[in-house]
Protein backbone atom coordinates (compact mmCIF):
# COMPACT_ATOMS: atom_id res chain seq x y z
CA UNK A 1 0.00 0.00 0.00
CA UNK A 2 1.55 3.38 -1.10
CA UNK A 3 2.19 5.46 1.79
CA UNK A 4 0.40 8.39 0.80
CA UNK A 5 -2.93 6.53 0.94
CA UNK A 6 -1.91 5.18 4.43
CA UNK A 7 -1.84 8.94 5.44
CA UNK A 8 -5.08 9.83 4.20
CA UNK A 9 -6.87 6.57 5.94
CA UNK A 10 -8.08 6.68 9.34
CA UNK A 11 -10.49 3.70 11.62
CA UNK A 12 -14.06 4.15 10.48
CA UNK A 13 -15.38 4.91 13.99
CA UNK A 14 -13.25 6.51 15.95
CA UNK A 15 -11.23 8.41 13.30
CA UNK A 16 -7.89 7.03 14.64
CA UNK A 17 -4.62 6.63 12.88
CA UNK A 18 -3.54 2.95 11.49
CA UNK A 19 -0.60 1.65 10.33
CA UNK A 20 0.33 -0.93 8.16
CA UNK A 21 0.83 -4.67 10.15
CA UNK A 22 4.88 -5.65 10.21
CA UNK A 23 5.59 -8.98 8.74
CA UNK A 24 5.41 -10.50 12.45
CA UNK A 25 2.16 -9.21 13.07
CA UNK A 26 0.93 -10.84 9.99
CA UNK A 27 2.35 -13.68 10.75
CA UNK A 28 0.45 -13.89 14.04
CA UNK A 29 -2.80 -12.50 12.56
CA UNK A 30 -2.27 -15.16 9.59
CA UNK A 31 -1.88 -18.45 12.51
CA UNK A 32 -5.06 -17.15 14.50
CA UNK A 33 -7.00 -17.37 10.88
CA UNK A 34 -5.70 -20.76 10.56
CA UNK A 35 -6.45 -22.32 13.70
CA UNK A 36 -10.11 -20.34 12.98
CA UNK A 37 -10.02 -18.14 16.58
CA UNK A 38 -10.32 -15.03 14.87
CA UNK A 39 -13.35 -13.84 14.61
CA UNK A 40 -14.40 -9.97 13.04
CA UNK A 41 -16.85 -7.96 14.98
CA UNK A 42 -19.78 -8.86 12.51
CA UNK A 43 -19.01 -12.93 13.88
CA UNK A 44 -18.07 -14.34 11.34
CA UNK A 45 -14.81 -16.37 11.47
CA UNK A 46 -12.21 -15.33 9.43
CA UNK A 47 -10.86 -18.55 6.96
CA UNK A 48 -9.04 -17.12 4.32
CA UNK A 49 -5.10 -16.10 5.06
CA UNK A 50 -4.09 -11.91 4.49
CA UNK A 51 -1.94 -10.31 2.44
CA UNK A 52 -1.64 -7.31 4.69
CA UNK A 53 -3.63 -5.63 7.85
CA UNK A 54 -3.86 -2.36 8.90
CA UNK A 55 -3.94 -1.73 12.81
CA UNK A 56 -5.67 0.93 15.07
CA UNK A 57 -3.46 0.87 18.25
CA UNK A 58 -5.84 2.76 20.09
CA UNK A 59 -8.57 0.53 19.46
CA UNK A 60 -6.45 -2.74 19.51
CA UNK A 61 -8.34 -3.51 16.18
CA UNK A 62 -7.05 -4.51 12.71
CA UNK A 63 -8.67 -4.08 9.31
CA UNK A 64 -8.21 -6.88 6.56
CA UNK A 65 -6.49 -5.88 3.19
CA UNK A 66 -7.67 -8.07 0.51
CA UNK A 67 -6.05 -7.72 -3.02
CA UNK A 68 -4.62 -4.70 -1.81
CA UNK A 69 -7.57 -3.07 -1.03
CA UNK A 70 -7.77 -1.98 2.58
CA UNK A 71 -11.59 -3.04 3.97
CA UNK A 72 -12.38 -0.46 6.04
CA UNK A 73 -16.01 -1.37 7.33
CA UNK A 74 -16.74 -1.27 10.88
CA UNK A 75 -17.75 -5.26 10.99
CA UNK A 76 -14.82 -6.34 8.82
CA UNK A 77 -12.49 -5.36 11.81
CA UNK A 78 -11.47 -8.01 14.34
CA UNK A 79 -9.21 -7.73 17.48
CA UNK A 80 -6.09 -7.46 17.47
CA UNK A 81 -4.32 -10.42 18.34
CA UNK A 82 -1.47 -9.32 20.14
CA UNK A 83 0.14 -12.77 21.56
CA UNK A 84 -1.94 -15.73 19.75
Amino acid sequence: MEETLLELLCAPVSHAALRLASSTELGQINRGIQERLIRNRDGSILDVELNGSLLCESEGTCYPIRDGLPFLVPGEAFDWPRNP
